[in-house]
């Protein structure tokens, strides 16, 4: 009997090979990347037989404008790897890769404004398609995109409302509910809650109910928050189309809006959070098919040198001096010295 499963697997373990430092502003990486998978052919009965087992692995690094696989112990077969097994056994059957990547900061630089809305979309319907997690046609979605995007003409403002609003309005909350499976974008959108997936599922569903093309990537990012007793987890963000200039990178979560940090390594591009990472399938007899989570091993080989501030601050005060209980105007002036579309936050605090 042929049997097959897909598994999602949300939560990599990880571990730590490098001193804690500041990536995000490093021009390059090079990183080392190991995956490991494990199943396990369990047998019913004492009549147990196994004639092939397989598992297609689809988190692999990918080719791109601002990553390249430098290294790979298996060569993939276009966007996945398999590994088969004909030996009869039952029992544990391992299977993975180590790779050596190089991440570079470099971005689909917005130069131009792009009218909104889209009148052409370069064959990527698929895109704007509702599906499973991402149900763009919930008529909440849909009402709150509209009113964010209303008056707007310029499709990167309109972008970036759309991921500032879900960064500023949904907590990131890795509780049990969003632990085991991605949540749909209109839970996210009534429950204001989740993680890197959920925010980014309703970032891109509100993109796609405006006619905006947007997939989600997922990866693998480098992290400080406390909630993480490793630096490198599995994450996921979105990119969306631009015509002429292709797709831009969009993580709600970082707040990086129109670029991701040397960090982020693509693993794959999709269109739900949802689709399988691993899928198996065996041919068996009174076998059952057991999967462990995938384990990641990541390790900085060698950094690059800081990039330049894109956005330069200054400031002036209306007075040099002030009495006690007196107030003073303190004027910011921002100056976006690249000749691309910026977006960056802005912090102000009274010690």
């Amino acid at each position: 009997m042929k049997k097959s499963a897909w598994i999602v697997l949300l939560l990599l373990t990880v571990s730590l090979t490098f001193a804690q430092v500041e990536l995000y502003l490093q021009d390059s990486l090079v990183l080392e990347l190991k995956m490991n998978g494990e199943l396990e052919l369990v047998p019913k009965s004492q009549g147990a037989t196994v004639k092939s087992v397989s598992a297609e692995l689809f988190l692999i690094p990918q080719e791109t404008n601002r990553q390249k696989v430098i290294s790979n112990s298996v060569i993939p077969k276009q966007n996945s790897i398999e590994y088969s097994w004909f030996d009869g056994q039952t029992g544990i059957k391992t299977f993975g890769y180590n790779a050596e990547i190089l991440t570079k900061n470099i971005r689909q630089k917005v130069r131009i404004k792009i009218p909104f809305p889209l009148t052409e979309v370069s064959g990527n319907e698929e895109y704007l398609k509702a599906t499973k997690t991402i149900d763009s046609d919930n008529p909440e979605i849909v009402a709150k995109a509209t009113e964010l995007a209303e008056g707007e003409d310029d499709l990167f403002k309109v972008v970036f409302k759309l991921a500032s609003w879900v960064e500023e309005s949904v907590n990131y909350d890795l509780n049990t509910l969003t632990a085991k499976a991605s949540q749909k974008a209109s839970w996210v959108l009534e429950n204001k809650q989740g993680v890197c997936d959920e925010m980014t599922s309703l970032f891109i569903a509100m993109a796609r109910s405006l006619g905006i093309p947007a997939r989600f990537v997922k990866g693998i990012s480098y992290s400080t928050s406390e909630l993480f007793s490793n630096p490198w987890q599995p994450h996921g963000w979105g990119e969306v189309y631009f015509p002429t200039i292709g797709w831009v990178s969009f993580d709600v979560t970082f707040g990086e809006y129109g670029y991701v940090d040397v960090t982020h390594v693509s693993l794959r591009e999709g269109f739900d959070p949802q689709e399988a990472d691993t899928i198996y399938q065996w041919i068996a007899s009174n076998v059952e098919l057991k999967a462990r989570p995938l384990e990641i091993d990541m390790a900085i080989k060698k950094t690059g040198n800081h990039i330049p501030e894109e956005i330069s601050l200054q400031y002036e005060l209306y007075d040099q001096e002030v009495n006690f209980g007196s107030y003073n105007l303190v004027k910011g002036i921002l100056t976006n010295d690249e000749d691309y579309y910026v977006a960056t936050t802005l912090q102000l605090a009274a010690p």
